[in-house]
């Protein structure tokens, strides 16, 4: 069960983050150097989180911790035009579902999660929608620690909160260093 004192004492450290300056021009290379400081950032603070409650309170613990503190580090990260998300082909949260061009960019990432001794990162600008938006995804690569919650063989309690919690979850079976999913960084891009 969720320790309502340190959940909330963690979440307002997490929170207190400061949030990232807005670049000053559509370049790309200062849009992807953004994107990189918010998946830094939010991946950080996300990891944080997730230890401190699972050291606190064992994998459940640190399930409920991610269901209701991941959405928080997401909005307090998502400011000024841009925003940053999670997706996955295999989602434990259907509203992290991938567009369809995340979709494709994910199919390929599961090829190759990692290069070159760090995770795939790709972006684009389109202006599909009349409006220029920047979109970057970088892949998260299955880890250790992630196998517990993520893994082949989960313990009965942690089925049994998965379920309760994510009824629709499809996050489950992979293995240390397959592609567990993508941070997804958006920002509209200023038009001249």
């Amino acid at each position: 069960m969720t320790k309502p004192i340190v959940a909330t004492a963690l979440l307002c450290s997490l929170l207190s983050t400061p949030l990232l300056a807005q670049p000053q021009t559509d370049n790309p290379e200062a849009l992807v150097a953004e994107a990189r400081s918010l998946v830094k950032s939010f991946g950080g603070s996300l990891k944080q989180a997730l230890q401190a409650a699972i050291k606190e309170g064992g994998l459940t613990n640190g399930i409920g911790v991610c269901k209701t503190v991941a959405p928080e580090i997401a909005r307090n990260n998502s400011s000024g035009g841009w925003a940053i998300s999670r997706t996955s082909l295999k989602v434990r949260n259907p509203e992290n579902t991938p567009t369809d061009w995340q979709e494709i960019q994910l199919l390929a990432m599961d090829k190759q999660p990692i290069k070159n001794g760090k995770p795939v990162e790709l972006w684009q600008v389109s202006e599909a929608s009349g409006q220029p938006v920047f979109q970057y995804m970088n892949a998260i690569p299955t880890q250790k620690l992630c196998l517990g919650c993520h893994g082949k063989s989960i313990a009965p309690e942690v089925k049994a909160k998965l379920a309760e919690l994510y009824p629709e979850d499809k996050a489950t079976g992979f293995s240390e260093g397959d592609l567990r999913g993508a941070f997804v960084v958006t920002r509209q891009v200023p038009v001249d």
